[in-house]
């Protein structure tokens, strides 16, 4: 978490900064700053200099906070639409909303509030091409009226995407994770322009998994890539331990572990042969690190050392991952062109 400034030619830049180096940063970006998420145990709404903060209850590895900002190459304007807060520039709109779950309403009908609110909304706006979708909620394990939560979830944001006639194959970018709690989470980034779906030859496409997984199929694409122009930015998915459809290796961690990487490393080897140029680790990579159960942190965090070396932005959150037999996750993101 050096102290450098965001790439300025780029439409979208990533920062993962700790408390300490947090408003310094934000100052230093100004009216460029997209999008501030803070993951640990004690929920903060907003910042020293007032910037909001979308909270995730979610333990940080080796500090007690962190932050994820995002900025963009343009000066942006902040704007609110009901539960949906966000940003805007000519390029892209970054949003968020914190939504109760309180009871009164299951999770699944949360879910499709919520993604109907968020499609709506970019209708409306003029950027309806969804990009990339992050989303927490808690207990995603647990079994709620006879239905898993994150199973649940699933159901709620593919009846969205059917009911405001958006095409599961042009689904975004997506992670699904378990929160230890507060409210579900959801934070994206959309554009004007549509981005490219990329899938993983060694695996089934999510929404096409079969009926085993749940009554709705998880609705993801495994990595999109943005922008039409460099420097563009390819958005992994979370990424775990499966092939085909199924889980591999259920009882071991470096196993799991390996596995994933080969899968992240299949989705960028995919990029490339849609044009996207081969990935600088050192410079052009952000990883986001999700793993069950924190003894198992210092095996992940040493096989990624190994296979990635520094990467330039990295965050490692313990967080329940969205089958029960899988133990650790990675998302990513990686850039290309001109900085």
């Amino acid at each position: 978490m050096t102290e450098r400034s965001a790439p300025r030619n780029r439409p979208v830049s990533l920062r993962y900064l700790s408390p300490d180096a947090l408003d310094a940063y934000l100052q230093q970006q100004g009216d460029r700053v997209a999008c501030v998420v803070g993951f640990g145990v004690r929920p903060v709404a907003a910042t020293a200099s007032g910037q909001p903060v979308l909270w995730v209850d979610m333990p940080v590895y080796g500090s007690d906070a962190a932050y994820e900002v995002w900025t963009s190459d343009k000066p942006v304007t902040r704007y609110q639409d009901g539960l949906l807060t966000g940003v805007v520039n000519e390029d892209v709109f970054f949003g968020g909303m914190a939504v109760r779950l309180d009871g009164a309403e299951d999770l699944g009908g949360a879910t499709q509030r919520a993604f109907t609110a968020i499609f709506d909304f970019l209708q409306r706006s003029g950027y309806p091409n969804l990009i990339r979708v992050w989303n927490y909620f808690p207990a995603i394990n647990a079994v709620e009226n006879g239905m898993e939560r994150y199973r649940s979830f699933s159901v709620g944001r593919h009846e969205a995407f059917v009911r405001c006639d958006r095409k599961i194959e042009d689904s975004p970018a997506a992670c699904a994770l378990g929160s230890r709690d507060g409210p579900l989470v959801i934070y994206f980034l959309a554009a004007r322009f549509p981005g490219l779906q990329i899938e993983n030859p060694r695996q089934i496409s999510a929404y096409s998994y079969p009926k085993q997984y749940g009554p709705r199929s998880p609705t993801f694409s495994r990595a999109t890539l943005a922008f039409k122009d460099d420097p563009r930015v390819l958005f992994i998915s979370g990424t775990a331990s499966i092939l085909g459809h199924e889980t591999v290796h259920p009882d071991s961690v470096e196993l799991q572990t390996r596995e994933t990487l080969a899968n992240v490393r299949a989705v960028i080897d995919q990029a490339v042969l849609q044009g996207f140029p081969p990935v600088d680790f050192a410079r052009d990579l952000a990883l986001k690190i999700y793993v069950r159960h924190a003894r198992d942190f210092p095996v992940v965090m040493d096989i990624v050392g190994k296979e990635f070396g520094a990467v330039s932005e990295m965050i490692a959150l313990q967080a329940d991952i969205c089958r029960t037999d899988l133990l650790m996750e990675i998302e990513a993101a990686c850039w290309s062109g001109a900085r």
